[in-house]
């Protein structure tokens, strides 16, 4: 099916924010991993430099760090993230088959339930094309949940759990989180319901190991977001990307396009709410149903939440997007799909039971229509497809064959199912920016250019002419070059900062920033000295028909930019850009995380010494006092007469790092400490057996 995919459109698995968040992270990262250390903050990022806040980098995470190295293998971003992607769809696909062989399902059942898990719409046209963290974290939910359910049923040894639960929270995606909470909890009220309290006790402790965990990862976010865009804490619905059941009732159809609202509009351009074409073949086995009800209990109870928060409100706090939990709900689908047809697929297809399930599907093709008038011709057609597909059933006599015939046709119907999808919506709804696919090429980008990068105008019109990144890179795609660049992207855009140079997550400016960057204040400094910029590109456009050189710069006029170079350069950013009238300071040196000083002079009432970077929370002083930052955003100590002749060292730690450390260090003894008790604990009983 991706195989498809990719030849209607070899970028289908490069698109949006893979080419301009994942792609440039991974590489970012395995730069980093090859220098042989793991950045928590990069200050000449700005923005975009604070990694454990951002969540998202995976900086904890060793299967991110294989990912990040692969991307330095060869010069094909396209080749090397496609390859991953598949690898990731290919996990999701055997995933979903161990989970539904672990709830009883026969083994060519599971691998309809594998195939399916893989198909769902927002996989195919969202998560898969561009957000990778949400393709991600279903795959290593998928084994989770299997790790789980084999140690709690089977006996299982807790360690592939406690590996998987590592891998998927520190990946820094929240929605999974949510999900692990959801299982955990399913699991212990039906342990307390048995009262079996010695299960439920197990449940605690192992749901407390990924707990742990999300407070280690999570609360350096929470505790940056005060100063950042993403600090509200309401809860509304503006229909952005969450359904409704009008939506859902059209998940059967492959080609149903309903009502959606996103960066498209109201109106879906692809099947996104599509779970699976399978879900009105369910009354052919009703019996199976009532089988498998007790086994199936906690499958249902993931899918019946997953869909609740789906339809829910499209913003709780920080949370958004809820459409992006469906991959949930169709792995949730797919297991019980797998297991009910184990149970009970029918010797002989009734007639009657399949008029019913025509029936159900028609009615979702009419929805379908009804969300989308306009689109009556391919909704037509998959429709068609499908009763065609199901109406083959009587005279097959699959049943009679042996339910391994009926699993693989029905494997061959979902890709016959899916051709017409395939053909008529080849690519994700989201932007391909058209950015470049060797490496060498971006690299090359910043070659003639300082550390202390930063970008005005319209970045996102680079993509009109793929020659235009000849002279300048957009978002995180500056991460190949190995230099200082403020214009990367951020999930978590500081507010002064990114009001005051009117900049969004991605690096897009207003043409008034350039002017802000330049503009003098009171005491003759700029915007653009505070940063330590050395380089500032300009997107030529209509909003900006020219610009001239301020003092001290120079100007290169390119095709589709113009680049301003500092005469003189200045020193990254991160060490300290000016000081108050009074104040000497000399001995200055610094890192990422860390600067220090030695105090020359200072007056008694005391001056501020402001440093170019962001003021994160988080940041402490030894020997003087962090102040309200200079600007509303420049880090700014004070010192004072008293402080002469001593050294101040400025440092940074994540905020909540001793009980971010404490979290994480109770996970390693909480998961060391259970794995220890139940190998014990499984000896003593093979003794006492013998």
């Amino acid at each position: 099916m991706i195989g498809a995919r990719l030849v209607r459109q070899p970028r289908f698995l490069f698109w949006d924010d893979t080419q301009l968040g994942a792609f440039g992270q991974w590489y970012g990262l395995g730069s980093h991993l090859l220098a042989g250390e793991l950045p928590l903050l990069s200050p000449g990022s700005w923005q975009g430099g604070n990694y454990l806040a951002e969540g998202q980098w995976g900086i904890w995470n060793p299967l991110t760090w294989l990912v990040a190295l692969s991307m330095h293998v060869g010069d094909n971003a396209t080749l090397a993230v496609t390859l991953v992607k598949i690898a990731f769809l290919v996990g999701l696909c055997v995933g979903a088959f161990l989970l539904a062989r672990s709830y009883g399902a026969d083994p060519w059942w599971a691998a309809l339930a594998g195939f399916t898990a893989t198909a769902g719409g927002q996989t195919i046209f969202m998560d898969s094309p561009s957000w990778v963290t949400g393709l991600q974290t279903v795959t290593l939910f998928a084994f989770l949940w299997w790790a789980l359910k084999r140690h709690l049923d089977d006996g299982m040894s807790p360690i592939p759990y406690f590996v998987f639960s590592y891998l998927l929270v520190t990946i820094g995606y929240v929605f999974a989180v949510l999900e692990i909470a959801t299982v955990l909890l399913a699991l212990l009220a039906l342990a307390l319901i048995a009262r079996d309290r010695r299960r439920a006790l197990r449940i605690v402790a192992l749901g407390a190991f990924p707990a742990l965990l999300a407070v280690f990862v999570y609360l350096p976010g929470i505790l940056t977001a005060p100063v950042t865009q993403r600090s509200g804490s309401d809860i509304l619905n503006d229909q952005f990307l969450n359904m409704d059941l009008g939506d859902l009732a059209t998940s059967p159809i492959a080609t149903a396009v309903g009502s959606v609202r996103g960066y498209w509009g109201d109106l879906l351009p692809v099947p996104l709410a599509y779970v699976t074409w399978l879900l009105p073949l369910l009354v052919l086995a009703v019996g199976g149903w009532r089988r498998s009800l007790v086994t199936l209990r906690v499958p249902i109870v993931v899918l019946v939440v997953t869909l609740a928060l789906v339809v829910g409100p499209s913003v709780i706090g920080p949370l958004r997007y809820p459409a992006r939990m469906m991959p949930y709900a169709v792995l949730a689908v797919a297991v019980c799909i797998a297991v009910v047809f184990s149970r009970s697929w029918p010797y002989r297809v009734s007639v009657r039971r399949v008029a019913v399930a025509g029936l159900v599907m028609a009615v979702a093709g009419w929805l379908a229509w009804a969300a989308q008038p306009a689109s009556w011709h391919i909704v037509l057609l998959g429709s068609v497809v499908q009763l065609a597909v199901l109406a083959a059933l009587l005279w097959r006599r699959l049943g009679a064959r042996g339910p391994q015939i009926a699993a693989a046709w029905l494997l061959v119907a979902s890709l016959i199912v899916l051709a017409p999808q395939i053909a008529r919506y080849p690519t994700s709804p989201l932007g391909n920016f058209n950015v470049p696919s060797s490496v060498s090429a971006m690299k090359s980008v910043a070659n003639d250019k300082a550390d202390g990068i930063f970008v005005v105008g319209d970045v996102y019109s680079l993509q009109k002419d793929p020659r235009s990144y000849r002279e300048s890179l957009i978002a995180n795609l500056w991460y190949t070059t190995g230099k200082d660049v403020a214009s990367v992207y951020t999930v978590l855009p500081f507010t002064r900062y990114a009001q005051d140079l009117c900049v969004d997550l991605r690096g897009w400016t207003c043409p008034d920033a350039f002017a802000t960057l330049f503009a003098s204040d009171s005491a003759g400094h700029t915007i653009a000295d505070d940063m330590a910029l050395n380089t500032v590109i300009v997107i030529k456009g209509p909003d900006i028909p020219s610009i001239t050189a301020p003092d001290g710069w120079r100007v290169e006029d390119g095709d589709f930019t113009w680049t301003l170079h500092r005469i003189t350069p200045v020193d990254r950013a991160g060490g300290v850009v000016r000081t108050a009238d009074g104040v000497d300071i000399s001995d200055v040196s610094w890192d990422a995380s860390q600067v220090t000083f030695r105090v020359d002079s200072a007056p008694e009432q005391g001056g501020d010494v402001v440093f170019s970077r962001l003021a994160w929370p988080g940041y402490t002083a030894s020997g003087a006092r962090i102040v309200d930052p200079e600007r509303g955003f420049l880090l700014t100590a004070n010192v004072t007469s008293a402080q002469v002749g001593q050294t101040v060292t400025v440092r940074f730690l994540p905020p909540g790092w001793t009980v971010e450390l404490v979290a994480a260090g109770g996970a390693g003894v909480l998961a060391l400490a259970y794995a220890v008790w139940f190998g014990v604990s499984r000896r003593r009983r093979r003794v006492s057996v013998r």
